[in-house]
């Protein structure tokens, strides 16, 4: 179950950007226009600052690429990158991953890390038992959630739950030990208290109609 884990984890944080010590700022969307320009997608917190790094690579680890911003559009920039002059040298670019390397990003502080990070932890309970891992982090407008994978089915959730990225709930993030702590009972508490108040409220309402 371990090892099924781990490589599961590792997996989502590939899929998530993170390899390694690279982390992906970026993605080459297609061709824009018939002079072989290309559409950018930005990945960084502040979208501008992918331009502002001094060396991005066309995948992790792979071969050096620079480009120049064109003008902003919807959902992105239109770049002009160096080498590409034709339409068809754009398209090839299509769905081509940018990265920087970690060092090249601000440092964090001790306590601080990249949301990135998180992805494929190890997640412990309060007494430091594993119960599964951390398959993503979403926010889905309200707050960050972190969205685990566990070993065992909770009853009436199953083994996907979303756990809110609070102090109160995640009381322990360990990068370095490659785990965090769930204040899990807390947690199943909280949940099941606002399901419950979720369906008195909606039997309230049934009622008045």
């Amino acid at each position: 179950m371990v090892e099924k884990r781990d490589i599961a984890g590792q997996a989502e944080r590939q899929q998530s950007g993170v390899h390694g010590d690279w982390i992906c700022v970026g993605a080459f969307a297609g061709s824009h226009g018939v002079r072989g320009d290309v559409r950018l997608k930005s990945f960084t917190e502040n979208p501008k600052a992918i331009f502002s790094y001094k060396e991005i690579h066309e995948g992790a680890d792979g071969p050096l690429v620079s480009f120049t911003k064109v003008r902003d559009v919807k959902g992105g920039y239109v770049v002009r990158v160096d080498g590409v002059s034709t339409v068809d040298e754009a398209q090839r670019r299509k769905s081509m991953q940018l990265f920087v390397q970690r060092d090249s990003l601000a440092n964090e502080a001790e306590d601080e890390f990249y949301l990135a990070d998180l992805i494929g932890l190890k997640a412990l309970d309060e007494a430091g038992t594993e119960i599964g891992f951390v398959r993503a982090v979403e926010n889905f407008g309200a707050e960050d959630l972190l969205e685990l994978v566990l070993d065992e089915p909770v009853k009436q959730l199953g083994r996907q739950v979303f756990v809110p990225f609070r102090k109160t709930l995640v009381p322990v993030v360990d990068i370095k030990a490659g785990s965090v702590t769930i204040a899990f009972t807390e947690w199943q508490k909280i949940h099941v208290s606002e399901r419950d108040e979720d369906s008195e409220n909606n039997s309230e309402t049934s009622g008045e109609e």
